[in-house]
């Protein structure tokens, strides 16, 4: 997410707020971030104050000061403001689009994971619950839940999943989960009790066997927890999509994970084949891992059309149409979160730079093969 950095003064415990760049009245400061170079003084009442000023002192009221580029905050943005000075952008306003980072903890130990496992602030749920009260109803058109693995803090995400069905109940909801604790019925009971309708099950599948698929999570029987979780998913008339990261530890099983999906779960709504964001563990085992998407791109294409030839839903998410074949495009969807989206200088002169969905600028490479079109 994007994040700036200041000096706090009187912040003792994480704060949660609506931007504001210009005064408010006294009766609706308490859930307002004041966002200005210049405060003269007037804190009082408000949530926080952020400003690009040097101030040394306060005796009263919240601030971060001496933050640059104060532009990026805009009216209606909600932020996270902690005691170190950071300011977390949780929402940018006017974005149809909203990821609520559920957890950082995970189950598995993938070897391309963008943001590694860590342990989860003590006030983690209480933050993200101030963010989705702040968020208008009718706002959003699409909520991504994520984390870490979202189902690893049960509870917290069944409160989560009631109060979306209660507050956006005609919002999309997208679940981004390895699927592994879903082997249990009983989870999966206490997450669909929650009864959103418009709950879509994101879950990743790397090979088409275990030994494979087991490798690149990390866990041995991951293969296994996340086939019966699918089926339990099913059982229960839940919507699924499965995911498949291509790298250089399976491309050259696109094909028969295409062939494995249509024989044993052709009642998935969406299948997703995907360009990886070099960041994070994927970083760290770059050797290993990369390949440039035009290396793959014989794979890709039969594995895409033999799903779209058996009248299956299939996308492609975050790889440039320059590095697919043409009758690919299609295919291609605006999949990378916009804080995450860049396009390249080459990009500039591209005739479909319009429709294409860029790529990531949190990713330690790129595709040299990048062109315009």
């Amino acid at each position: 997410m994007i994040a700036l950095i200041g000096t706090a003064l009187n912040i003792k415990y994480p704060i949660v707020g609506i931007v504001t760049t210009t005064p408010v009245n006294l009766f609706t400061r308490h859930n307002r971030v004041l966002v200005s170079p210049d405060i003269n003084g007037t804190v009082f009442g408000y949530a926080c104050c952020i400003t690009s000023q040097v101030i040394p002192s306060m005796h009263t009221g919240y601030l971060v000061h001496s933050v640059s580029q104060l532009d990026i905050l805009q009216d209606g943005d909600i932020v996270l403001v902690t005691p170190e000075g950071r300011i977390n952008l949780m929402y940018q306003s006017g974005h149809a689009d909203h990821t609520l980072f559920i957890t950082n903890r995970c189950n598995s130990r993938c070897i391309m994971c963008p943001q590694p496992p860590s342990t989860d602030p003590p006030d983690w749920h209480d933050i993200n619950q101030k963010v989705l009260s702040l968020l208008k109803a009718g706002s959003l058109k699409h909520i991504g839940i994520t984390g870490g693995e979202p189902t690893v803090v049960l509870d917290q995400l069944s409160k989560a999943l009631t109060y979306l069905q209660n507050h956006f109940p005609d919002t999309l909801i997208s679940l981004l989960t390895n699927g592994r604790r879903f082997r249990n019925f009983d989870v999966v009971r206490q997450v669909v009790a929650a009864k959103n309708k418009k709950l879509l099950f994101c879950i990743p599948l790397y090979a088409d066997n275990d030994i494979q698929h087991d490798g690149i999570v990390g866990v041995p029987g991951a293969f296994q927890d996340t086939i019966q979780g699918i089926y339990n998913l099913y059982r229960m008339g839940r919507r699924i999509e499965i995911r498949i990261v291509a790298m250089r530890q399976n491309f050259v099983r696109l094909a028969a994970i295409s062939e494995f999906i249509y024989r044993n779960f052709p009642f998935v709504a969406h299948v997703a084949f995907m360009g990886m964001e070099y960041t994070g563990e994927a970083e760290k085992h770059l050797e290993d891992l990369w390949i440039d998407s035009r290396e793959y791109s014989q794979q890709l294409n039969e594995a895409v059309w033999h799903l779209h030839r058996r009248s299956m839903n299939v996308s492609i998410y975050n790889i440039p149409f320059c590095l697919l074949e043409e009758p690919l495009w299609q295919f291609a969807r605006d999949s990378i979160s916009s804080w995450k989206k860049e396009y390249l200088d080459q990009c500039d002169t591209c005739l479909v730079k319009e429709k294409c969905g860029g790529v990531f600028r949190t990713s330690a490479v790129q595709s040299k093969t990048i062109s315009p079109i």
